[in-house]
Order: C-alpha cells, then structure tokens, then sequence
C-alpha cells in the first residue's frame, strides 16, 4: 500500500489563529521562498500553483487545499498561469508530519471521533488530516464558506475575537477531516465490493479472452491490487477462479453432448481444444473425450 502524508496529533486544546486572507496573483505566478514558523493551510479557489515542499513537488489546482508544515522550505515554480487562494496561518503545538497508508488511516480514524477524544483510548484522543487533499465539490463549498466565514470575522483585535477565529478555525479543521475521512470510506468501500465485482465480470464473460491489462481497463485498478483483493476475498486468484470457472461450464457442455471438444472449448474461451483438454485433465484427471464418455447417457 503507498505511503500517503497526513497531519497527526492530539486534540488537547483549541488551535491558535494567526492570520488569513486570499491572495490574487496573476499569470504568470511564482510562490516567494521561505521557512515559516507556522502551520499554514492554502484553499485554491482558481489557477494553478506549482510549489515545493522541501523536495516534494506539487501542483495545486481548483479545489484542492494543501497544509505547509512548520520549519520545513517552501518555494514556487515558475507557471504561466494564474492563482487564486485562500490562506491561513495558525499554530498548534500538538501537530506532527506523519506518512501511512489509507487502510492505517481508516484504523487510527475508526476506533472514535477524530476531533472529540474519548479519555480512556490514546488512539480516539489522535485525529488526522490530509497534507494534501481535493474534496468533492460539495464538501468544498462547505470548506470554503467556512473560510469566508474566518475571514469576515478576521476584522477586529481582542480577546474575544481571538477565541472566536480560533474556534471557526477548529470548525474549518474538523470540516477538513471530515472530508477526507468521508473519501477514504468511500474507497474502502469501492475496493471491497471490487472482488464481487470482479466475480460477476468473469461469470458473465468468461466464454472471451480475458487479460489482465483488460481487467485494468476495465475496474481502473494496477492488477496485482486486484488479485491480491480478489484472493484475500476468495481464497485464490482472478485467473485461478476464471479457469475452474470455465472448466465448470465445460463439464456441463459435456455432458450434453451437444458440442464437440473444440467447440466446447472455443465457447469456453480457450484458444484451442488442446489447451482445454490439457486444463481439464489438471483439474479432472482425465480428458474432456473420456469425461464425455464417462457421462454418456
């Protein structure tokens, strides 16, 4: 499973707003270099960004949000279009940079709330966010209302309204993750209906030539994920559950009497009768011919 950047901590106290703002810049654009002291969030609203991150590049597009770590170099690249974005500085002494996979994700995120901790697990206490993330379009409205809401209210000094940013500040967060804990389950969800899904596919096709690069076209997965889904689902392999399939279906066929050999295999989809009656004997121990024979009525 690939490593995936993500902001961990423990929600102990109320994050402390610094600033905020939107910044237009038009084409072409190049991000200033520096080293901030402070978390910072960008919420692109239009264009495109190309930054760095130490010596992780990224480019930053309409609706994706992106959080810069403390102490570590950021910088643009050149690019000839513009930018629109929303920013926000803020502090946290809690947070940390972490990398895992979404599957560690979901596990860290499902044992409880990831904002409001449970005082007798260490694990429910921890809440994540994405380092780099692109919402749905409506969970993004949602993100961007609330920044709007942070930025009006970002008018006035005191007290009061320090409490009052550092709280729709904690609002914006738990939105944020939120949101990506929404995708994640929604993935998770797609990849466990994957092997039934799967299933079905070489149910319904298994008489035509079946490929792995095809099946990658076809549920948009690398297919070493897919068969290794599919085993841990089944108990083996996409293309030993399509060849035990077949033969099935093939010992039907025979024992109709209907096809000869070669025919049954082409509607099989095996290249050849010969191949088909080599798999067959693997699985039956004797020959399509002699299983016919055997089952003649």
């Amino acid at each position: 499973m690939e490593l995936l950047p993500y902001i961990s901590g423990f929600s102990n106290s109320l994050p402390v707003f610094l600033l905020s703002g939107v910044v237009h810049i038009p084409s072409p654009n190049k991000h200033f270099q520096r080293i901030s002291q402070n978390w910072i969030i960008y919420i692109i609203t239009d264009g495109i960004m190309q930054i760095m991150e130490n010596e992780n590049q990224y480019t930053l597009t309409a609706g994706d949000i992106m959080i810069f770590s403390p102490g570590k170099c950021h910088y643009g690249l050149l690019t000839n279009e513009h930018i629109d974005y929303y920013y926000i500085h803020f502090d946290w002494n809690c947070l940390q940079d972490i990398t895992m996979t979404s599957e560690e994700y979901l596990q860290q995120k499902v044992g409880g709330h990831p904002f409001f901790p449970t005082p007798s697990s260490t694990v429910q206490n921890t809440f994540l966010l994405p380092k780099y993330f692109h919402p749905t379009h409506s969970d993004f409205e949602k993100i961007i209302r609330q920044m709007q809401h942070l930025t009006n209210f970002n008018s006035t000094n005191g007290l009061h309204q320090q409490s009052i940013n550092d709280a729709l500040l904690f609002m914006l967060l738990l939105q944020m993750s939120r949101s990506e804990l929404s995708h994640i389950l929604h993935t998770e969800q797609e990849n466990l209906s994957l092997p039934f899904r799967i299933c079905d596919y070489l149910k319904n096709n298994y008489s035509h030539k079946i490929t792995g690069s095809m099946l990658e076209d076809i549920f948009h997965h690398n297919f070493d994920y897919m068969n290794r889904r599919f085993k841990q689902h089944t108990g083996t392999t996409i293309f030993a559950f399509l060849e035990n399939l077949r033969i099935e279906q093939g010992k039907k066929l025979l024992k109709s009497r209907q096809f000869t050999i070669s025919e049954t295999a082409e509607a099989l989809g095996f290249c050849n009768a010969f191949y088909f009656s080599r798999v067959f004997k693997k699985h039956e121990a004797i020959t399509p011919s002699e299983y016919q024979q055997k089952h003649s009525v």
